[in-house]
């Protein structure tokens, strides 16, 4: 897919330079996924299905504008490149936006920034994403992507462990410590990583034609086969964590700080998962051994759906960690690896903005099951059931070779 890019692999201490953007975005999508239903309890006017759309990584108004973010970025040019003015300004509105949401603010504002938090967000990841077409040649990416996904668990975990800790003390302090932890990440990213010489600029203009970037995204056959399968997994795995700790506080009888610790097996399972993934698609390649993953995850998260006990949920969170492990590891370096390099950020923008749409979309179906058969049991079914479609949609992928790394 690539004409050209970079070839000088990345050095261990440039990548982890690189992955620390991934660990302070990933405590605060973490934080999301996991806390939102929760603070939420606390505005009893919000209803179930809405808990899901709001607990989210992931925002609807981004599904419309990341696109266009993506494609600023491409066009771009500053003394600090064309990637870092964006994670400037996300990482300010986002960290902005949580401690104001900390101090649980009215009903009608608390939902105004609550639904465009994770958007804020997306103005810095989507770009962030892209550096990686910038600065990894395509044979490195699994095991770049293996860093990253070391430090996005990372991320997940210090949130989590903050809230297991503190949350039943004090929310506020949640809120501050995960915004310090994403300044502090994505300043040592911001400093730390040196832009290569941006590629011709993009000729095509930026425009607001969602049906122009549709007809845009189906000139690149692969890339949309590959995007359909990401949708139907953020699908399932959307309808499943925004409900995680309720799951736990309504199914297994935990209290809500106690619910958090469902997340930590699945956090240390993904861990373990990533890191032999990485280096295996570098060696066997990315799709193939995403798609193992793909399929292992649906299957364990139907499972997953049959626990009754807190030790049994734990277990099985493990497993499903390990699985999503392959995921976190190869999601991104395969999407890159589809893309051009000159209109990367635009593409992966919008590509992340049609998960967007996907994500909460899950959620609310997962929703929707739940207060249909009233059980929180329901979002792993859902999910299971998503994945199985992704694993098969994944299949018809036909991904770019490149060079076996040594």
């Amino acid at each position: 897919m690539e004409a050209s890019g970079p070839t000088r692999p990345l050095s261990f201490r440039e990548s982890a330079i690189y992955g620390f953007g991934t660990l302070g975005a990933s405590a605060v999508y973490s934080f999301l996924n996991s806390g939102a239903g929760l603070y939420l309890e606390r505005y009893p006017a919000v209803p179930t299905w809405a808990v899901g759309l709001l607990s989210q990584e992931r925002s609807l108004a981004g599904a419309f504008v990341q696109p266009i973010v993506g494609a600023m970025s491409d066009r771009t040019r500053t003394r600090i490149g064309r990637r870092k003015p964006f994670f400037i300004a996300g990482v300010a509105l986002t960290a902005a936006s949580l401690l104001f949401l900390s101090g649980f603010p009215p009903l009608v504002p608390m939902l105004m920034v609550l639904s465009i938090n994770a958007f804020f967000l997306n103005v810095a990841v989507d770009p962030y994403t892209a550096l990686m077409a910038d600065i990894v040649p395509p044979e490195q990416r699994g095991r770049v992507g293996t860093i990253l996904a070391v430090f996005n668990m990372a991320g997940q975990i210090g949130a989590t462990l903050l809230a297991i800790f503190l949350w039943d003390r004090s929310p506020q302090l949640v809120f501050l410590y995960v915004a310090v932890i994403l300044v502090i990440s994505f300043t040592i990213t911001t400093i730390g990583v040196k832009e290569p010489e941006s590629p011709p600029r993009p000729t095509e203009p930026v425009r607001f034609d969602l049906r122009g970037y549709l007809r845009g995204l189906l000139a690149y056959r692969e890339l949309s086969k590959y995007i359909l399968a990401a949708v139907a997994f953020w699908l399932g795995t959307g309808g499943v964590l925004p409900y995680l700790t309720r799951f736990g506080v309504r199914e297994l009888g935990t209290s809500e700080g106690e619910a958090f610790q469902l997340f930590l097996p699945a956090l240390v399972g993904t861990i373990v998962g990533a890191i032999p993934a990485g280096y295996a698609a570098d060696r066997y390649g990315k799709k193939q051994v995403l798609a193992v993953g793909v399929l292992a995850f649906s299957l364990i998260a139907f499972a997953a759906s049959q626990v009754q006990t807190v030790p049994q949920a734990l277990v099985a969170m493990g497993f499903v960690g390990i699985a999503n492990g392959v995921w976190t590891a190869l999601n991104i370096p395969l999407l890159v690896d589809l893309v051009p390099r000159e209109r990367a950020a635009e593409m992966t923008g919008l590509g992340s903005g049609i998960w967007s749409l996907a994500q909460p979309v899950g959620a609310v179906v997962a929703g929707i099951m739940i207060g249909n058969f009233d059980s929180y049991r329901a979002a792993f079914v859902g999910a299971a059931a998503f994945v199985l479609v992704s694993f098969l949609l994944l299949l018809t992928v036909h991904a770019p070779h490149t060079r076996r790394a040594v």
